[in-house]
């Protein structure tokens, strides 16, 4: 009981400490403070995996794996360059496949007609999006297309899993990774290119605290997992 009353003291310990860690990284990127970005851009992913550690009797590679993706994509987006924004689109999408191979593995999803049935209306709305959106270049417009499919399958996998549910204890956890996961990508796709002319400090505190949330909302479900298997 001792024992069990530590870990959990130390579980909050370093989940304060990372949304303080998250809070530094938003408020250096309102005011483009990059080396504090270099810094504690990386250090957010780093506690996260860190409490995962510490809190997780299984410590599954997919996880750390999963995470250190979004971190060096994360690093890669400090740049300004073509050539680095480049390479983290390939490391997110990376990452992306990552976390739905993670995602399928941790549900044990066999039957895949739901999933289907659930992508289809985030397809719908997601590329009518991209369908009227103008000056894309060929390759954004191809990146993209890879985007909305690879959104459209969490989002799908979400909403079939909690329809499908029956009253599963993953179930909250991951339908508010998949809420955040969706909402945070068409507020992203709204802000570059629809309101593009306006301030970027309009949508990108809310895009970042989504991102934070995220991750913490699939730890956070990873964990129930777990635990539901350990039983």
């Amino acid at each position: 009981m001792e024992n069990f009353k530590k870990e959990s003291n130390l579980e909050k310990l370093i989940t304060v400490f990372y949304f303080a860690i998250a809070g530094v990284e938003i408020t250096s990127e309102l005011f483009s403070y990059k080396p504090a970005l270099f810094v504690f851009k990386p250090l957010t992913s780093i506690v996260l995996m860190v409490l995962y550690w510490n809190t997780s009797n299984q410590r599954n590679l997919l996880f750390f794996v999963t995470i250190l993706f979004s971190l060096i994509t994360n690093v890669f987006f400090i740049y300004d360059t073509e050539k680095m924004l480049f390479l983290g689109l390939i490391a997110f999408f990376v990452h992306r496949l990552l976390i739905i191979y993670y995602i399928i593995k941790l549900i044990k999803l066999k039957d895949y007609i739901p999933l289907l049935i659930g992508m289809i209306p985030f397809l719908f709305f997601f590329f009518y999006l991209l369908s009227i959106t103008c000056e894309i270049t060929a390759r954004s417009y191809g990146i993209l297309i890879i985007q909305n499919i690879l959104i459209s399958i969490i989002a799908g996998i979400t909403l079939s899993d909690y329809v499908m549910d029956n009253g599963k204890k993953n179930a909250p956890w991951f339908f508010i990774f998949g809420l955040l996961s969706v909402t945070q990508y068409f507020i992203v796709f709204i802000e570059k290119y629809y309101l593009s002319d306006l301030s970027s400090l309009s949508f990108r505190p809310l895009a970042m605290i989504l991102n934070v949330a995220v991750y913490y909302a699939f730890y956070k479900f990873v964990r129930v997992i777990e635990k539901l298997n350990d039983n």
